[in-house]
């Protein structure tokens, strides 16, 4: 059972206010909070090369490139897979159930309205929060946030941080501290509290700072669109037949006024007069449009004769190495165009392997979260939040694993491994009714052929056949 007779105390000055800051907490209340960006930009993506800042160029590539903007809705997507939480005491590491149930009840009340006469409640639900969060870890690298406290010093919610805004400041003891520099610049936000953490990906040992999984696809999304934009070029120059209008200047000339062609300064006018006008009429032509001239105009089609470039092979090599750097899977892309669908399901199982990378951060992060707000309660518990497992395919399809996996649970509950509570953590049954009897130890599969799932296979629908291996439809044991 939890103790709960250890209260955690915080200063006084942490309750009812969040120290650090997100864009547009700097604007004065009443004023209007500006849009990030109310007009779409159209640039080359030259401009945004040259710019040379790391982290904007991912966030705008993400933002606005349909490429990168694909690979990482698409994995955070995938990573929102579900979660569980579960509590244990941290004298005995045992599970309990009532630390499970606090923290539960801790990220309902952060999911949860309870004040309405306070008008708006910019509070972001816990998916929000989850989602948003693996997006920062994909995109920064690291995920950083603040457990908000009320005025009694209690979880009231939690509020994310760009992780480029936090700057690491020596303690003089051989470790660090955070400060936040505002988006918008202004004085320095020191966050060394205890409400505040930072959970970073795939840090380098020699690295101070840790950089986005995507850093290095930036020279290859570069590369990437200036290669479509300089195709574009090249099929809108020379790709396209082109209407071509002649003037007979001498016919011309005849036409003008006899004060025109006695001055020569106004003949220059008059004839650049009469190109510009018969411009202007054929580039505004709709392709239903007749074209009607005097005999001082005539018209041709000119088509383009030079050498025809084949872009395939070089289009191909480029997307691959793209989805490469992009952590992704070329069918997700819309690259794929060529493989087989063998190498398709050996992508997409390395594709859920990075997705489960983004996710441990956000575990880490959201666990810490849970564990002071369970102690400031009173719980003498951790909590650890984990993502349910990734998978791609239709729950319909999972029924044999899911028995399979029951079978697997009851044995342990039977044989004593794991109590009643963790049994129903496990099943996702909810806590069990007042009453119930006991059956962790109790044997009772035993000789009873609890294994309801030996006939079970996890290959029967196609796409398990694809992506399982042969493995055996059940395990020895002396229950089967």
């Amino acid at each position: 059972m939890a103790d709960t007779g250890k209260v955690v105390a915080l200063p006084r000055r942490l309750a009812n206010k969040a120290f650090s800051k997100q864009p547009g907490s700097e604007v004065d209340k009443g004023q209007q909070i500006a849009p990030t960006s109310p007009f779409f930009v159209s640039q080359s993506v030259r401009t945004l090369r040259t710019n040379g800042r790391t982290q904007e160029a991912i966030r705008k590539l993400a933002k606005e490139d349909g490429t990168v903007s694909a690979a990482v809705f698409a994995m955070v997507q995938v990573a929102m897979s579900g979660f569980t939480v579960k509590a244990y005491n941290t004298g005995d590491n045992l599970h309990s159930p009532e630390g499970t149930e606090l923290a539960r009840s801790i990220i309902a009340s952060m999911d949860t309205l309870y004040d309405y006469t306070k008008g708006y409640a910019d509070k972001k639900p816990i998916n929000a929060i989850l989602e948003s969060g693996i997006r920062e870890v994909i995109l920064t690298g690291a995920i950083a946030g603040e457990l908000v406290l009320d005025k009694q010093r209690l979880p009231d919610r939690i509020q994310l941080v760009a992780h480029e805004t936090i700057l690491w400041y020596s303690n003089g003891d051989e470790g660090k501290y955070p400060k936040q520099q505002p988006a918008g610049g202004g004085e320095e936000i020191d966050l060394n509290i205890a409400t505040f953490w930072v959970a970073e990906m795939h840090k380098e040992a020699t690295q101070k700072y840790v950089g986005s999984m995507l850093e290095a696809a930036l020279n290859s999304s570069f590369y990437y669109t200036e290669f479509i934009e300089d195709m574009r070029r090249t099929v809108r120059r020379g790709g396209h037949s082109r209407l071509v209008a002649k003037l007979n200047t001498e016919m011309v000339m005849a036409a003008a006024p006899q004060e025109i062609q006695d001055d020569p300064a106004k003949m220059k006018i008059f004839l650049d007069d009469t190109r510009s006008g018969v411009e202007d009429i054929i580039s505004s032509l709709e392709p239903e449009d007749a074209v009607v001239s005097f005999d001082s105009v005539e018209f041709d089609n000119l088509t383009a004769d030079g050498e025809k470039a084949d872009y395939k092979e070089l289009l191909n090599a480029l997307s691959g190495v793209l989805a490469t750097s992009l952590k992704s899977h070329p069918s997700i892309l819309g690259l794929r165009l060529s493989g087989s669908q063998s190498l398709s399901n050996t992508e997409s199982l390395i594709f859920l392997k990075t997705a489960r990378a983004a996710q441990v951060p956000v575990e880490t992060f959201m666990s810490r979260a849970l564990t002071l707000a369970a102690r400031l309660y009173g719980a003498d518990v951790y909590v650890k939040f984990r993502f349910t497992p990734i998978d791609i395919r239709p729950e319909t399809e999972l029924e044999a694993f899911k028995t399979m996996e029951q079978a697997r649970i009851l044995e342990q509950l039977s044989l004593g491994f794991i109590t009643d509570e963790e049994a129903a953590e496990l099943l996702h049954t909810g806590p069990r009714p007042a009453g119930a009897p006991e059956l962790s130890g109790t044997m009772f599969t035993k000789n009873t052929s609890a294994d309801k799932a030996e006939n079970a296979s996890p290959n029967a629908d196609p796409q398990g056949r694809a992506l399982q291996p042969d493995t055996p439809k059940k395990g020895g044991g002396e229950s089967q």
